[in-house]
């Protein structure tokens, strides 16, 4: 049920053409989700991380970049076994209303071909990624706007003249498991009680669960307890509210915490930064066009 799949919102307005992120992290926590927007998503240093895309689950070496050109085409990195701490991402988001109009030009044949693989996901080789990686790069300091849309297009054609490029998803829209349907069911149900206290028997009433059958179901689909999911649940949308430059205390009051300094202390010992620390790094390395 592609209802259930979480629904991410790009800060990418209709009057803009592309949003560029660059950031460092020491972990993937974004749920499994889909965006309106085409997406290529660079990822280096995370050597055994897990890639999702739709159908395709596959683990990467220490450079990553993959394209999709589908709204509806679910995917998400994670953990795996990734051990370092020091991940660098690019993401680039665009309105594929951007190039919709001049795809059925013949001098943007090639880059229709691609969209048209990437409906699926496409991973890019070694050789085409260490030949736009330059590129790539300056996208994510190139201030001009005019000059940055036209160094986009550069970039696609690059990507579209690519020969080591592979189709990941076996189809163009996937669905969820019925353990994804669960877990997407118990974010739901967390995220709309988030701001409130929330205990493990309403929590697994929701899934129409005993209280040791949804343990032992948390613990075996996420690796943690209820107690550790929720915190998790809560730092994560807290570090989205912070990319938003929310105010400290508006985040503490809109994911649950019990206070600005007990806040302070877990997100400091899950991201490594303090929240504020956080926040500014967000806003210095957020490139909208």
């Amino acid at each position: 049920m592609m209802s259930d799949i979480y629904r991410e919102k790009s800060p990418l307005s209709e009057q803009d053409c592309f949003v560029v992120f660059d950031r460092r992290k020491s972990s993937f926590t974004f749920p499994v989700h889909i965006h309106p927007e085409y997406e290529l998503n660079y990822v280096e240093g995370a050597s055994g991380a897990q890639r999702i895309i739709g159908d395709s689950i596959e683990t990467i070496g220490h450079k990553d970049l993959v394209l999709i050109a589908n709204p509806e085409l679910k995917h998400a990195w994670k953990d795996g076994e990734c051990t370092s701490t020091d991940i660098h991402e690019i993401t680039l988001q665009f309105h594929p209303s951007l190039v919709e109009q001049i795809l059925d030009k013949k001098q943007f044949q090639s880059i229709q071909e691609l969209f048209n693989r990437a409906s699926k996901g496409v991973h890019f080789g070694t050789a085409t990624i260490e030949k736009v990686l330059p590129l790539l790069r300056i996208l994510t300091m190139e201030k001009d706007g005019f000059y940055a849309v036209m160094k986009l297009f550069i970039l696609l054609y690059e990507l579209s003249k690519g020969e080591d490029l592979r189709e990941l998803s076996s189809s163009t829209k996937m669905g969820m498991t019925p353990n994804e349907i669960l877990l997407q069911r118990l974010q739901n149900y967390i995220s709309n009680n988030v701001s409130h206290m929330i205990r493990l028997p309403e929590a697994a009433n929701t899934l129409n669960m005993s209280r040791s059958t949804f343990a032992r179901f948390i613990k075996c689909h996420t690796d943690m307890n209820f107690t550790d999911y929720l915190l998790d649940f809560r730092i994560n949308l807290a570090t989205r509210k912070l990319k938003e430059q929310t105010s400290i205390a508006d985040v503490v009051n809109l994911c649950g915490f019990n206070s600005i300094s007990y806040f302070y202390r877990v997100f400091k010992k899950a991201k490594g930064v303090t929240p504020a620390e956080f926040r500014d790094n967000c806003k210095n390395h957020q490139l909208i066009i």
